[in-house]
């Protein structure tokens, strides 16, 4: 067995390293140079950053306004991106012919400054060096109807905990849940995220991009981030476009599930000084089909809701952005057995009784849950001249979630448990320049929660308050960057609970509780050559114990599971080292990455083995318990151009995680995972253009290294799945339309996935075809 540390990392990375270094080493010492001016005056710049959005190269003009980039492959095309403040942003392609390249940049002064230095000069502040994927342009595109936790697959690293074939969570390097931030359109999203079968609430088609960062970020993002940030992010507003828009069409063979999302924006105003979009997505599924049977009772249903309305001037920038999220989920029936001898019948039989098979139909009944997520933020930009950028944002999210059972002998009609969670965030940081090579960030952050509960026992009342404040600077010069940070964080949390929690009359304690921690990080990245670049990020991370790992007591209905908590649980500890290299020019493209994450009391829900009987049916039995824990991996990107036409490439991702106690393996995380993606282009028509075609063959392991006696049922075969994906854009006057066809599983191919909560009981979902269609209105389409 062999098992990654720190020096078998750092020893891993210098030898890649140096394989790419020698073995991709092209013509790269070529140049571009030029001087960066006023486009009306002509005056020098000084202090306008410029930098290379391929090889991540960077510089800050000097007092002659010159700049210059060296180690250049000829035959490669790079996009130079131009920001100062006070002027537009520009961005400039520019293909390497010849040795010596002059570029001389002109840019124009504009009143709204801050909308361009917000999104654009900023972001290497806002997102840390360490390693990060992103979900954008094509690839996003035809992840549209699928869910987030779904969608997010297809990164390296990345898979998802799902309950049945409609609950599905994002998992980063093993952990999800209360372990990875979301952040929708800038704000955590705060919910009942505790429960494996609470998915976030987010709607999928607002965003633009998604960007994943790997590993502990909790300097930047605060509490709660061991495993790392998912941001969901929609497009900027544009200030100079009038009305323009999109409508999404998603179709579904499998669940015959329909969608449709509509996105219209403009800007207002004499100065269009004023900008709003509004977004709304409808979607509707039935039940959900294995490759022989419906699964009875797995529809869902979908309906969503944002509204941006933003204002800029010369020195001020102001948003509000308000969203609604509500869905009703139906649960597979056949996961609430009566006995323990028909949940262990259940266990071991191939596929559930007839009583739970159906038909493709859209009714949803007992069980099943309501959620509803509610979302308001107003965030303010200040521009402080010569200093840098003054931020300020308050946001409310109120999430309401009903939970049915099924109820044995009665006509009971309401829910079995209710939850009502608010949270207020407010934040106030400052992006500011100490030299023209050092950017950073400081800042503070509060959380103020309350949560209300109703119905059986599960978790009681609480209220919390989070309180940080953070330093993060980062340092470039040439082909070095370092980047370092501290952050104190502080939760105070109060909880009311009855004293024998199945005696509604028995007296109310408040236990109180204190957790605070120091945390930090370390990143530095070297540019090898032009297009290749090592990172290195060492940081500390810390979680305390979720309200359910405390209190949970009962029957968690939405995961078919009873669990119990512990009252005596201590905060999480993390160290995590993550090191990685990348080539992004050429036709040999990749990157290779390693890490190890050392978890002191990391807290996980351990299989008890002995079912439990209560009123509402038997359940598998779960404990939370608290060990000390060791995750290493690696994740495996490359992809070979052969011509225009044809491009190869392959994934790799593998986790293992031990109880360092026993060395035994952690229950519930994924197995290997190895992706092969085969994609061919053909020639554009005068109508049609951009069509191409991907066939993808993902294989996932056995996850043998857990042993049958640590779960309920051995773990499921290995399985290997066939997606196919064709796309094109259709030109029909002035107008461009997206069209894609997918086929998930198009073997039909029956097995089960280890990370499903239901492989007790059904197999996953089997082919199923996805039509995608994007309507323009205007000029708001997004290419594919």
């Amino acid at each position: 067995m062999v098992h990654l540390n720190y020096k078998t990392l750092l020893i891993a990375s210098i030898i890649v390293a140096n394989a790419f270094t020698y073995a991709l080493a092209q013509n790269c010492n070529n140049l571009i140079f030029g001087t960066i001016k006023d486009a009306k005056t002509k005056e020098i710049l000084p202090g306008a950053s410029i930098a290379i959005k391929e090889n991540n190269q960077f510089s800050v003009v000097d007092e002659d306004s010159h700049y210059h980039f060296n180690q250049l492959c000829k035959g490669n095309t790079y996009t130079l991106q131009i920001n100062f403040l006070g002027y537009q942003q520009k961005q400039i392609e520019v293909e390497i012919k010849k040795t010596a390249t002059e570029i001389n940049v002109f840019l124009s002064p504009v009143a709204s400054q801050l909308a361009e230095v917000n999104v654009q000069a900023q972001a290497a502040i806002h997102k840390p060096l360490q390693t990060q994927s992103q979900l954008k342009g094509k690839e996003l595109e035809l992840s549209r109807g699928l869910s987030l936790g779904e969608a997010l697959k297809a990164i390296p690293g990345l898979s998802s905990i799902q309950t049945g074939p409609s609950i599905s969570k994002p998992v980063i390097h093993g952990l999800h849940s209360n372990r990875v931030l979301i952040y929708n359109a800038g704000v955590r999203l705060e919910g009942q995220q505790w429960g494996s079968e609470h998915a976030p609430e987010i709607d999928p088609f607002i965003a633009n991009q998604i960007t994943v960062i790997k590993g502990a970020a909790s300097v930047l993002y605060g509490s709660d981030a061991l495993g790392g940030v998912i941001l969901v992010e929609p497009s900027p507003l544009d200030f100079n476009k009038k009305l323009t828009g999109q409508v999404n069409v998603v179709g579904m063979s499998n669940n015959g599930q329909g969608a449709i999302a509509t996105m219209l924006e403009s800007a207002i105003g004499k100065n269009n000084n004023f900008c709003w979009r509004i977004q709304s997505t409808y979607k509707v599924a039935g039940n959900a089909k294995t490759p022989n049977y419906y699964m009875q009772n797995t529809g869902f249903n979908e309906k969503n809701a944002a509204l941006t309305f933003a204002y800029r001037s010369a020195k001020l920038n102001a948003e509000l952005f308000a969203s609604t999220f509500n869905t009703k989920l139906g649960i597979f029936t056949g996961s609430h057995i009566g006995s323990t001898t028909d949940l262990d019948s259940a266990i071991a039989r191939n596929e559930p009784l007839a009583i739970y098979q159906s038909n493709l139909n859209y009714t949803i009944d007992r069980p099943y849950q309501n959620v509803s997520h509610n979302l308001v933020k107003f965030k303010m930009s200040y521009l402080l001249r010569d200093f840098g950028i003054l931020h300020a944002q308050y946001s409310n999210q109120q999430n309401n979630r009903e939970e049915y059972d099924v109820v044995r002998g009665s006509v009971d009609k309401g829910y079995q448990l209710k939850f009502d969670l608010n949270t207020q965030n407010i934040e106030l940081f400052l992006d500011h320049n100490v030299t023209p090579n050092i950017q950073g960030k400081v800042g503070v952050q509060g959380m103020y929660q309350q949560n209300y509960y109703a119905g059986r026992d599960l978790i009681p009342f609480f209220t919390s308050y989070n309180g940080g404040i953070f330093l993060i600077e980062k340092y470039t010069k040439n082909k070095l960057s370092l980047e370092g940070g501290l952050r104190y964080d502080y939760k105070y949390m109060q909880a009311r609970v009855r004293l024998n929690r199945k005696d509604s009359k028995s007296p109310e304690i408040q236990p109180e509780f204190n957790f605070d921690q120091v945390t930090a990080t370390l990143g530095a990245a070297y540019q090898i050559l032009p297009d290749v670049k090592w990172s290195s990020t060492l940081a500390k991370a810390w979680r305390p114990p979720a309200i359910n790992e405390l209190f949970s007591n009962g029957v968690h209905h939405g995961s078919a599971s009873f669990e119990k908590g512990d009252i005596n649980l201590k905060q999480e500890s993390s160290l995590n080292l993550t090191t990685g290299i990348s080539k992004t020019n050429g036709k040999l493209t990749g990157e290779i990455s390693g890490y190890i994450n050392h978890i002191d009391n990391y807290i996980y829900l351990k299989p008890d083995l002995l079912p439990v009987l209560t009123v509402r049916g038997a359940f598998p039995a779960f404990n939370y318990v608290q060990v000390n824990a060791r995750f290493t991996g690696a994740d495996f990107l490359t992809q070979y151009q052969f011509n225009k036409f044809f491009k190869t490439g392959v994934k790799y991702s593998l986790v293992r995680a031990y109880n360092l106690a026993n060395n035994k393996h952690l229950e519930f995380i994924p197995p290997d995972k190895i992706s092969l993606i085969l994609q061919a282009s053909l020639n554009d028509s005068k109508k049609i253009k951009n069509t191409g075609i991907a066939i993808t063959i993902n294989h996932f392991a056995k996850q043998w290294r857990v042993l049958p006696a640590q779960d309920f049922a051995p773990t499921p075969n290995a399985a290997t799945l066939l997606n196919i994906d064709l796309s094109s854009q259709i030109h029909i006057g002035k107008n461009q339309f997206n069209l894609s066809l997918s086929c998930l599983n198009t073997l039909n191919t029956q097995y089960r996935d280890y990370l499903n909560r239901f492989r007790y009981y059904v197999d996953e979902t089997g082919r199923n075809f996805i039509l995608r269609l994007q309507v323009p209105i205007g000029k708001g389409l997004n290419k594919i």
